[in-house]
């Protein structure tokens, strides 16, 4: 299902973007933001707690920058780390098993291995999450066909969060059990 939204949402942006003649690019957004959901499963196993959500996070802000590559959108490095951590941060109050999976961690040998399992599909949701605002957001500002400046960004993805909890929780969910059913 998550893969279903992501792409809907991509190809969405693409048209507003008026790319729409490059028909692998929402293909290529969504592996972006797959990728990516992958990098931070990696940043599950750092066993140092509070380093594997700053890995995370990194992720989630580096596949901002690359999204933005593919589309041509630029943005300061700046905005997108505090727009990447916002959302971070909103979404992980979605996510209890973060705070779980990095006490865990505090415990030697098995809890950093615990932790990491813990944690490794909450990461991946948060991330695959993350993408999906960013692309939303983007979205409704071009049909809204507002000027994309760094404050505009900013201002419209705090307000995408505010506004649609449920769909984010649910997204959420819905990416969790997949990847545990993916990785069983």
């Amino acid at each position: 299902m998550d893969n279903d939204k992501l792409l809907r949402t991509a190809i969405d942006l693409v048209q507003l973007l008026d790319k729409a003649a490059d028909a692998t690019l929402p293909d290529e957004i969504v592996d972006i933001v797959k990728l990516h959901a992958k990098l931070a499963v990696g940043s599950a196993w750092i066993p140092v707690p509070g380093a594997d959500i700053a890995a995370g996070a990194a992720s989630i802000w580096s596949m901002y920058l690359r999204i933005n590559n593919k589309i041509g959108m630029q943005f300061g490095e700046n905005i997108l780390k505090t727009i990447a951590s916002g959302v971070a941060t909103n979404l992980a109050s979605y996510a209890a098993a973060l705070a779980i999976g990095g006490a865990l961690k505090f415990i030697p040998a098995i809890g950093s291995i615990g932790g990491a399992l813990v944690m490794s599909a909450t990461l991946y949701a948060l991330t695959l999450a993350s993408g999906y605002v960013y692309l939303k957001t983007l979205t409704v500002m071009l049909k809204k066909k507002m000027s994309i400046s760094d404050t505009q960004l900013k201002d419209s993805v705090e307000s995408f969060l505010r506004e649609n909890g449920n769909e984010i929780k649910d997204f959420i969910k819905e990416a969790k059990k997949n990847y545990k059913s993916e990785n069983k």
